[in-house]
């Protein structure tokens, strides 16, 4: 059995548990913990995304500079969705951080953020190709959690599975259901939780100290899992998702990982 194989095998075992426990309390822990009016929990509903946003942008960036030689049409269509991409988050995060300022004036906003963008991608362009195995792996994973794990594991679930989020249920609370029960498409999206994914997202920090010193990536490990699990316990205290929408947010997310840097080992291994 391979360590791969072992590793997913290992991750599933611990998530089944809560997966069960979630699957009979959920309504019932959220009832006991939930504040609409938390200070620290509103704080990370609007900033916790950040972190996750810049590993997936630096990850973009990396990887464009790594194929920006290449001429034949598959470079060609993933320079432009890396492009449409990073502007895209870069807008995002004008809007985070200025609170909502740039939708209220999107036009000049996304001007700015795909001139930023342009800039940026055109600077990469001139400059030495990356050639860092280390760089262009933490790349790979990153721009493949991003993508599989968060919009095709995450956001595509949401809309398929239709959960009322907590604070969307009426007062009898009778429209709540078990995570194991999708609704189809509803209009709702609580499960799973993508700001519980984008904190695990920080997983892929650990691919650039592959070759340093146990100690500091056992430190950089803890501090990642610390962060993840505030920002998924915050999105509960909230009333944004219920325990198993974050659980299940984290499995999605630190599963892609594994399987991406495993498959990456694989192929630096095979390339030796």
């Amino acid at each position: 059995m391979g360590q791969l194989t072992k590793q997913i095998i290992l991750l599933i075992l611990i998530f089944i548990p809560p997966a069960i426990l979630f699957g009979i309390y959920d309504l019932d822990i959220s009832k006991q913990i939930v504040n609409q009016n938390s200070v620290w929990a509103m704080f990370l509903q609007e900033y916790g995304m950040i972190p996750g946003l810049l590993v997936i942008i630096s990850g973009i960036f990396i990887y464009y500079s790594h194929i920006k030689s290449k001429t034949n049409l598959w470079s060609y269509l993933q320079k432009a969705i890396f492009f449409l991409v990073s502007s895209g988050l870069t807008y995002y995060l004008f809007d985070i951080l200025l609170n909502k300022i740039a939708s209220d004036n999107m036009i000049a906003f996304l001007v700015i953020s795909f001139s930023i963008n342009l800039l940026i991608f055109v600077l990469l362009h001139f400059k030495d190709q990356v050639k860092s195995i280390i760089l262009i792996k933490y790349s790979k994973v990153v721009v493949g959690m991003a993508l599989f794990g968060y919009v095709i594991g995450i956001q595509i679930t949401k809309y398929i599975w239709g959960r009322v989020r907590f604070r969307e249920l009426d007062a009898a609370f009778s429209q709540f259901t078990p995570w194991y029960l999708p609704q189809g498409i509803t209009g709702f999206d609580s499960f799973p939780s993508g700001h519980a994914a984008m904190g695990w997202i920080l997983l892929a920090v650990l691919v650039l100290f592959a070759n340093g010193k146990v100690w500091i990536k056992n430190f950089i490990l803890m501090m990642i899992i610390m962060w993840a699990v505030l920002l998924s316990y915050s999105r509960v205290v909230i009333g944004a998702h219920f325990a198993s929408d974050v659980l299940f947010g984290s499995f999605f997310i630190i599963l892609t990982y594994l399987i991406l840097r495993g498959n990456s080992n694989q192929q630096i291994s095979n390339n030796k």
